[in-house]
């Protein structure tokens, strides 16, 4: 083990700390990791430059923006009334309605972050119609868009199987070939478990107040100070921000990135006047922005030094060695479900995918349940805002800190890996 890998994970390490002490900011914690990075040699001045220029870091703020603007009209306002009307002021009703449209758009869009973007007002302004805290729903949603991303054989569902192809190809491994639906197989388990656990007793455990303020979205007191738009903001605002969406469903048959799409709803929102001032200013979600670039900075600082891959070939090895069906999926699941609360999800799943394809080829086993493993694993990132852009905004939405997320974590997460195994395990024994 080198020094500039002891030196990366002592960092990791500390910045973990820095996150559940809540001594700092997480804004601040999240940019004193990635100074600590650079100046250690970890990262270089372009990485750094990378992480704050990612895509998907400016899809997010942006739709912050998006959103904003859309909760400016009385659209958000008259939908609530109309959905706690038909739940008959049911929040299991509500929540389950807006979940189902959450993860219906999770098999086109493909990007957790956008599908938040799209249904959390919406839940949130239902729940505040109620008098029930966002913090009692924006996590528990956030939980199913991960665990239900990409699932349906459908839409965004075909990019996984035919990526682990390639990879299949890459090894030569030639006697199997992954379909569209063998994750929905594999993941159907999991998602029905964890799916009944959030109805039934997430909905109970989740905060029954904010315990950071949340930016997210305003105070009742703050909105009733705002003049109501005029009707050509009002419909304004209700075109661009369903405009965007629309875009964000089909960006990939257009051609159009996610992120330009995102942008130009954003710049619309306030050259059309439904955001101006302030309300621009408060739209913009600083702390998630450094949160996330933070992320990118650990991610990269520990694949730089091959951290990542020391982790990575570790379990591999280990797996290799356990004589035992459901302990060699247990160590697979765990290696990508530990190291993807540190990491950004895909990093993690496209990192270790290899590590496992070669040691299922070794073994001389089939590699799809594996394979499909370390995807529900890695779409399990929900303990740390470290693991997916989606935490931190979900943090900012629900106003949750780093303790609260993980401790409602727990409960999804073992049941995500218990039924990921075992299932498997029964689909694709290996001894």
């Amino acid at each position: 083990m080198s020094t500039q890998m002891l030196i990366c994970l002592g960092i990791s390490l500390l910045t973990i700390i820095g996150y559940l002490s809540n001594k700092l900011p997480m804004g601040v914690v999240a940019m004193l990791s990635l100074i600590s990075f650079y100046l250690t040699g970890c990262i270089t001045s372009e990485d750094a430059m990378t992480y704050f220029g990612n895509s998907n870091l400016w899809l997010c703020v942006c739709m912050f923006v998006v959103s904003a603007g859309f909760t400016r009209t009385q659209f958000v306002k008259n939908l609530a009334k109309r959905v706690n009307r038909l739940a008959h002021g049911s929040l299991r009703k509500i929540f389950f309605g807006y979940m189902i449209l959450g993860v219906i758009l999770c098999q086109f869009i493909g990007q957790a972050v956008a599908e938040f973007s799209i249904v959390a007002p919406l839940l949130g302004a239902s729940a505040d119609e109620i008098g029930v805290k966002r913090s009692k729903v924006m996590y528990p949603l956030a939980v199913m868009l991960l665990a239900t991303m990409a699932w349906l054989p459908l839409g965004a569902g075909y990019a996984f199987p035919m990526q682990v192809n390639s990879l299949f190809e890459t090894f030569e491994i030639t006697q199997y070939s992954m379909s569209v639906f063998h994750p929905f197989l594999v993941r159907l388990p999991g998602i029905v478990i964890v799916c009944i656990y959030i109805m039934t007793i997430g909905l109970k455990i989740s905060p029954e107040e904010p315990l950071t303020e949340i930016s997210a979205a305003k105070t009742e007191q703050e909105k009733k100070e705002e003049e109501p738009l005029s009707p050509f903001k009002e419909k304004c605002g209700y075109i661009i921000f369903f405009a965007t969406c629309a875009v964000l469903l089909v960006s990939g048959k257009l051609g159009i990135q996610p992120w330009l799409a995102a942008l130009t709803g954003a710049v619309f929102m306030v050259a059309f006047g439904v955001l101006k001032g302030k309300q621009i200013n408060d739209a913009l979600p600083v702390s998630y922005f450094a949160v996330f670039a933070g992320a990118l900075s650990m991610g990269g600082a520990l694949t730089n030094t091959g951290a990542a891959d020391l982790i990575g070939n570790l379990i591999a090895k280990l797996a290799s060695s356990v004589n035992n069906t459901v302990l060699v999926y247990l160590i697979i699941f765990m290696a990508a479900f530990i190291v993807t609360q540190f990491m950004l999800n895909s990093a993690v799943m496209w990192s270790l995918m290899p590590l496992v394809l070669a040691t299922t080829k070794v073994m001389g086993i089939n590699p799809i349940g594996a394979a499909v493993l370390v995807n529900i694993a890695a779409t399990a990132a929900y303990s740390t805002p470290m693991s997916c852009p989606l935490i931190p905004l979900t943090m900012a939405a629900g106003g949750y800190n780093f303790k609260s997320v993980f401790l409602q974590s727990v409960i999804p997460s073992i049941l995500m890996i218990a039924a990921g195994v075992l299932w498997t395990s029964f689909l694709y024994p290996i001894f």
